[in-house]
């Protein structure tokens, strides 16, 4: 077989700098590479392995193939063990394409005889190293099951083309997952687990948007717990670490799934409550002040049981939101200042 390495290299480079989202699965933006790779090599089927562990392979999974009609769960992906097939896992470590004329004889890929090439009918194969930061991350893996196969180099120089190009999108996903993580930690509470006051922020000013283009009133409730410096004081912060823990899942069970809850700072925590009048607010912020108050938080020599004070304020819309936060907050004030484990609205 000949093929023109210059005609298909621009169809491959093309294809690589085109936009894509990788989002999804390895699969989904693998699928076109290892598509065109079977096009362009004419062989039945062409698969991307990828190792667990880069620094120590001990095994090497299947994220994408030619072969699978629909993607498969993370948890479905075929796995090949290095202590079942040596020297395979030696031959790709070594980061040199594996150029197999004749499978079932090579001593790089006979291991796979009798339990895959044999019954699959494969007879050929070209394996060429996916690389990550100059080390093996894996392989693209082209079989054929026609007659033996002499690879020539422009087909193996092809074959590598698109190893690179694959590398090349896992090195944008990674980043893109990076990316994802940082974002998640930027609004996230490291301690609860709830989103922060950044979050709140940025979310109050979509939520204002949308309800001024809706009509729609919008609330919020502002909870402080009642004496958390005395338990910080009495058990010690590891334990007032639990309490809040505790008081952020009790709170999330007695909310819907639109109402966002958010660490302020401290002991302090904000809800903010869509589509919702101050008097349903009213009727949420006594929900989670009973629901406090009820719940018993068990540490490993402790049975602490705590309260909170609420404040309830409808958002003003044509306002900054940290106006209604101030709000909000006076009313928290008079909640404690009428004595504590009750909820105050504010008066504007």
């Amino acid at each position: 077989m000949f093929i023109d390495l210059s005609e298909v290299t621009q169809r491959l480079r093309r294809m690589s700098s085109e936009e894509l989202d990788v989002s999804g699965s390895y699969q989904s933006f693998l699928l076109d590479l290892i598509r065109e790779g079977k096009e362009t090599l004419v062989v039945d089927q062409v698969s991307v392995w990828l190792f667990d562990d880069i620094s120590d392979p001990k095994k090497l999974i299947n994220v994408a193939n030619t072969q699978w009609d629909n993607d498969l769960n993370a948890d479905d992906y075929p796995v090949l063990l290095c202590e079942q097939y040596p020297n395979y896992f030696k031959a790709i470590t070594t980061g040199i394409s594996i150029d197999a004329h004749d499978a079932v004889t090579d001593p790089r890929t006979a291991e796979f005889k009798n339990n895959y090439l044999l019954p699959n009918h494969i007879t050929t194969m070209l394996d060429t190293t996916i690389f990550k930061n100059g080390t093996p991350h894996g392989v693209v893996c082209f079989e054929g099951r026609g007659p033996l196969r002499q690879w020539q180099s422009a087909e193996i120089a092809y074959a590598e083309m698109v190893a690179d190009c694959c590398s090349r999108r896992l090195l944008v996903n990674e980043l893109w997952t990076l990316q994802q993580q940082l974002t998640k930690l930027a609004f996230q509470d490291a301690l609860t687990g709830l989103k922060n006051r950044r979050y709140l922020m940025d979310s109050a000013h979509r939520e204002i948007s949308r309800h001024i283009r809706a009509s729609e009133p919008l609330s919020v409730v502002m909870l402080d717990i009642d004496h958390f410096k005395r338990i910080n004081d009495s058990y010690g912060h590891e334990i007032g670490d639990v309490v809040l823990k505790e008081f952020a899942q009790c709170c999330l069970q007695a909310l819907r799934a639109e109402d966002s809850l958010c660490r302020l700072g401290g002991e302090e925590f904000i809800v903010l409550l869509p589509s919702t009048s101050v008097a349903g607010a009213q009727e949420v912020a006594e929900r989670l002040r009973i629901s406090v108050e009820k719940n018993i938080i068990e540490t490993a020599h402790h049975y602490i049981q705590v309260t909170v004070s609420c404040g309830v304020a409808n958002v003003a819309l044509d306002k900054p939101f940290s106006y209604s936060l101030k709000q909000v907050d006076h009313a928290v004030y008079d909640a404690k200042a009428q004595g504590r484990n009750r909820v105050a609205c504010s008066n504007s």
